[in-house]
């Protein structure tokens, strides 16, 4: 597991729950073993691409520890751009009022109306000002809807991505926001890909991950 150092993976998902497990069957059994910048122990798999067909059904996984109430609540956030919570950061203020200015997911919005193939309908996160100096910074960078084929479809890329713990939440939530987007617009929403530069698994997640991969296969 693991003995052979290998970079980039394109897998096609028919689902959210599909993505999950056949994206931690390949960080479980083809990742490396590092310690990242605070100390974690991580399982990596360096540049996964997922394509999912259909995010709209299986969307939550069996195994996961979230719930649907849950999902819903991070969905929302994701949309809204609030931050109840008082976080350092949310996606969706990064997205809502990006560097306290722009609404990037109204922009989005507007663009696809004015030009259905325009390449230029996209959101970012990082905020170099910002983000070159605090410890919390944004792990999903950004997220890039096009209109083709009469759907739009969201291709999303995150620098880390925390794929035993966070992959379930996070697809939930760019559904979510795909559909949103897509109302707007006035199309059908489509697929969705991610693009994981670091798509990992916490040693804390390792037990729960190997009995997934081991039911799963």
């Amino acid at each position: 597991m693991g003995d052979r150092f290998e970079i980039g993976r394109i897998v096609r998902a028919k689902s959210i729950s599909d993505a999950w497990y056949r994206g931690l069957n390949i960080i479980w059994n083809h990742g490396q073993v590092i310690t990242d910048e605070r100390g974690s122990k991580i399982r990596e798999f360096m540049d996964l691409m997922v394509v999912i067909e259909d995010p709209y059904t299986d969307r939550i996984p069996h195994d996961t520890a979230w719930n649907e109430e849950r999902l819903e609540e991070y969905a929302k956030q994701l949309i809204s751009g609030e931050n109840i919570q008082d976080f350092e950061y949310t996606y969706g203020q990064r997205l809502r009022n990006w560097h306290g200015k722009v609404d990037q997911i109204e922009y989005v919005i507007e663009k696809l109306q004015e030009n259905p193939t325009s390449r230029r309908a996209i959101a970012i996160t990082w905020i170099p000002p910002v983000d070159t100096k605090v410890n919390e910074v944004p792990c999903m960078m950004l997220d890039d809807f096009k209109i083709r084929d009469g759907k739009i479809h969201l291709t999303t890329l995150f620098r880390s991505h925390d794929f035993g713990g966070a992959y379930p939440a996070n697809l939930y939530g760019l559904s979510k926001l795909l559909e949103y987007v897509a109302d707007r617009v006035g199309t059908e929403p489509g697929t969705i890909t991610t693009i994981s530069i670091s798509a990992h698994i916490y040693d804390h997640d390792w037990d729960m991950v190997e009995n997934i991969v081991k039911g799963v296969n």
